[in-house]
């Protein structure tokens, strides 16, 4: 008999452990096309999303800001959407797509997730968008049918329009560790030394395009745009984001160091002058930021003006962003 992990259980089974979480609301339906959310977290002597190849940080070597990429944090994006859709719909109601590996934590493929999808919500007569109108990251973050003979994908619709980058330059510590049980032929026991992040504050600014939106959710089954609308699916999509930083932060290495600090969403008005998160370090008296109160303080002076060039006048929703925007 397999028993489910400890952590599956407590997500989804809420009726048995009370929902403490308060959830972000849009105070508005959205009228743009586009608009537009800046997300703040910081990570302490961690290893977010290190390099495949090289198994070290991502860093600007001219800069030293650490950077990670949207796959990374859209891939915690859906862990935290499927705990708040859970909670929201009932696990028998949420599904997603794109998770690497089952409830039971074994690895699964495309044909396998598909199939699974099909069992949960009992659809005996096969489709090639049943994914696609079941699942709740698809609508979001677009969708692949990777099946022989059947033509069908979905572009995104909320992109990060930059890497996720530290504001500003940071210390890389070089720690032991203990490699008492090696892996592979090509690993010994013993001690080994790896990078570490001793603290970074990344920024992360997303675009939604509503009309893709609109176009990828009109047929879903869980979510009805016609009756939901653009509202309901970016909530989804902040508290999911918000809670795989907060309560739902995921227990890896490279997640459980991670914490979020603010987040606001806002439709522009007027003119944009895009500019990257990433270059704020060159607005910054001293580059190298070293915690919390070093951050919250330069972002203080710097945020107010960088939102303005991406056409902020209110936030239609937010969470701690009073705290980094001077008010």
């Amino acid at each position: 008999m397999r028993l489910l992990p400890l952590r599956t259980a407590i997500n989804v089974n809420s009726k048995f452990y009370p929902n403490m979480y308060k959830e972000m609301t849009l105070s508005a339906e959205p009228k743009n096309k586009n608009l537009y959310v800046l997300f703040g977290w910081e990570a302490i002597e961690a290893r977010p999303n290190l390099d495949p190849y090289t198994s070290t940080l991502r860093i600007d070597e001219e800069t030293q800001q650490v950077f990670t990429t949207d796959v990374h944090i859209k891939h915690h994006t859906r862990r935290g959407i499927k705990v708040h859709a859970s909670e929201k719909y009932g696990s028998e109601r949420t599904a997603i797509f794109y998770e690497k590996r089952d409830e039971y934590g074994e690895a699964r493929n495309f044909d396998e997730r598909l199939k699974d999808v099909r069992k949960q919500f009992n659809l005996s007569d096969k489709h090639e968008k049943d994914a696609y109108v079941h699942c709740l990251d698809l609508p979001l973050f677009g969708y692949v049918h990777a099946v022989r003979d059947e033509n069908f994908n979905a572009v995104n619709a909320i992109n990060t329009l930059f890497r996720p980058t530290t504001f500003h330059s940071c210390h890389i510590l070089s720690l032991g560790k203990n490699n008492a049980f090696p892996t592979g032929e090509s690993e010994s026991s013993g001690s080994a030394t790896q990078d570490i992040l001793e603290y970074g504050f990344f920024l992360a600014l997303w675009e939604v395009s509503l009309n893709v939106l609109e176009a990828n959710a009109r047929d879903h089954k869980v979510i009805s745009w016609a009756e939901q609308g653009a509202k309901t699916w970016l909530e989804l999509f902040l508290n999911g984001l918000w809670r795989a930083y907060t309560d739902a932060r995921y227990s890896s290495a490279t997640q459980r160091s991670q914490f979020a600090n603010f987040i606001v969403a806002w439709e522009p008005e007027g003119e944009i002058t895009p500019l990257n998160p990433k270059n704020l370090i060159q607005n910054l008296e001293e580059p190298e930021i070293e915690n919390s109160v070093q951050a919250k303080a330069a972002l203080q002076k710097l945020l107010p003006d960088y939102l303005k060039l991406w056409g902020y006048k209110k936030p239609l929703t937010e969470r701690n962003s009073a705290n980094y925007l001077g008010a």
